[in-house]
């Protein structure tokens, strides 16, 4: 009997066919010392990828695959693949990363373990990697300090910290800001954010396929990641509105998961709904977005919180069941699978 994953790697997907084929064989020539899983969320792409994702299911290049009916966001996408692979530790893993050293987990492990234990990890490149003081230099390597938030494209994230923070945010659009996202609530909770050198472990392979991924099929991702900040009427933008919300403690930093699945065919095609105490939430959320910007334009002085409009807003998120209350640390960290200079590996 294998032996039960301490990871979930969950890879979403949207086209890129070629650099999701090394992405996966690359994961495929790792090392199990730390046992992994592989789940691939596939969110609407070309048929062609497709049926090559259906065949590395069959051939056991795939653990557990996910077919969207269409494109429903990288947020969606992505917390599928962390809900539906149950694990101590989620990797976020993007589909045109390959991973360069067959012992790369094992490796992130041996530096994580120099940090805090409630933490997340993510790469950066050599001038994010120091750029902040209180970089560790370790004998594994070094452990970056980060302030504001890690790049989602392979993150670790442990379970001692989706239990208080939940998963990705589905407030945005289809390519939004879930990474930053998670940035603002991770330090609202007061949890470190960890950099590793990402030139030491992987390659990245779309920097420069932006218009044929996305330009060709009708996503403009600089125009959604815009409008995160500010929208096409000139207010303010939601996730402005959201960092907010969480650093006044107005609305939950564990957000509802917007998507839940409630079929999935022998040919892994899922089938989905929008969730009705989503739907209800984000009539509330609109609502302070508005009352926010309508304060913005009336305050020129800019005191837009005070005292009384706090309260204003907090009302309405307890109305929608998302206040701040109960939004306490977890108790007990986690225990990293590289334990020991060998490489032996906890059970």
């Amino acid at each position: 009997m294998s032996e039960a994953p301490a990871v979930n790697i969950t890879m979403p997907v949207f086209n890129r066919y070629e650099a999701t084929q090394k992405a996966l064989l690359a994961l495929r020539k790792s090392s199990r010392q730390i046992p992994f899983e592989v789940t691939v969320v596939d969110n609407g792409s070309e048929q062609a990828l497709v049926r090559r994702l259906l065949e590395f299911k069959e051939g056991g290049l795939i653990d557990h695959l996910f077919l969207l009916p269409r494109n429903m966001g990288i947020s969606c996408a992505a917390n599928i693949g962390w809900e539906m692979t149950p694990a101590p530790f989620y990797m976020k893993l993007d589909n045109d990363t390959v991973m360069t050293d067959p012992q790369w987990l094992l490796k992130l492990f041996r530096l994580w373990r120099h940090g805090d234990p409630v933490s997340t990890l993510g790469g950066a490149d050599p001038e994010t990697l120091v750029k902040n003081p209180g970089a560790l230099h370790t004998e594994d390597g070094i452990l970056g300090i980060c302030t504001t938030n890690l790049a989602g494209q392979a993150i670790l994230i442990p379970r001692a910290v989706s239990d208080a923070l939940g998963y990705w945010s589905e407030d945005y659009g289809l390519y939004g800001a879930e990474d930053g996202d998670y940035g603002l609530r991770m330090n609202c909770a007061g949890f470190p954010q960890y950099y590793y050198s990402a030139q030491d472990f992987f390659v990245d392979l779309g920097k420069n396929d932006s218009n044929d991924t996305y330009m060709a099929r009708n996503v403009d991702k600089t125009k959604e990641h815009r409008r995160l900040f500010k929208t096409e009427g000139g207010g303010t933008g939601l996730f402005t509105i959201n960092d907010c919300l969480y650093n006044l403690c107005i609305r939950s930093w564990k957000p509802l998961k917007r998507y839940e699945v409630t079929d999935i065919d022998e040919n892994c095609r899922v089938s989905l709904i929008e969730r009705e105490e989503y739907v209800e939430f984000r009539k509330y959320l609109d609502l302070c977005a508005q009352k926010v910007n309508a304060r913005l334009q009336k305050c020129k002085d800019r005191k837009v919180f005070t005292k009384d409009f706090i309260a204003e807003l907090k009302s309405l998120m307890a109305r929608s069941g998302q206040d701040c209350q109960g939004m306490l640390q977890p108790r007990a960290g986690f225990m990293s699978p590289a334990t020991t200079e060998s490489g032996n590996t906890s059970s």
